[in-house]
């Protein structure tokens, strides 16, 4: 005889296929607490991938990493990536997220209408810009370590790389100062490229006063 609802209703069992999804998301969500979200960050599926518009004319463009926490929420994280010269110059993480507000902050993130990405390519963006600074002697932005942004990711040989991005401008490492680097900084990214690269080798836009 079928269970019954409060108000007298047959209860409507799950699809097999999301009730397989459900409980494989509950046993994660019990196995562990909150903060201990990120450690695991690469048993939940990925939910998705986004980045910039322009980011082919810009050489610098947030990639969005997010993955399915629970039945509607998400953990994700934004990485602002500089193809240019400097690689991940910036980085937050996001864990317990509705699904809500995160197509609402999405545009945000993104900083104009967020276009969905290959998790080739958002991969092939992050560890190549990585690389590429690596070897002009950058280190990615503290919060990367930090905030452990290294965990949304999949390994480095998890997808293949498709071949779609290319580093530096014109074959050159390209430093184009942001509106909070101050002169020290400045001097320092200048520095490492004079000592990385060569003078000659490399071109920047910076304001020294």
């Amino acid at each position: 005889m079928s269970k019954k609802t409060a108000k007298g209703k047959k209860s409507r069992p799950l699809p097999k296929q999301n009730l397989q999804i459900s409980n494989s998301i509950a046993r994660k969500s019990t196995a562990i607490v909150p903060s201990d979200y990120l450690l695991h960050a690469q048993d939940y599926p990925l939910y998705g991938c986004w980045i910039m518009a322009s980011w082919q004319d810009q050489g610098l463009t947030p990639v969005v990493v997010a993955r399915q926490q629970g039945p509607d929420r998400v953990m994700c994280a934004v990485y602002m990536v500089d193809l240019y010269c400097l690689g991940i110059k910036d980085v937050f993480v996001k864990m317990d997220y509705s699904l809500n507000r995160f197509e609402r902050d999405l545009p945000q993130f993104c900083a104009s209408d967020p276009i969905k990405c290959s998790v080739e390519l958002a991969h092939e963006i992050i560890y190549g810009a990585l690389e590429y600074a690596a070897k002009l002697g950058f280190q990615p932005h503290s919060d990367y370590h930090k905030q452990k942004a290294d965990l949304m990711l999949d390994p480095p040989d998890a997808h293949p790389h498709l071949d779609h991005v290319s580093f530096g401008k014109d074959g050159k490492p390209f430093f184009v100062a942001g509106p909070y680097d101050n002169q020290q900084k400045i001097k320092f990214v200048l520095d490492t490229l004079r000592r990385t690269s060569g003078e000659g080798n490399f071109n920047f836009v910076a304001g020294l006063g």
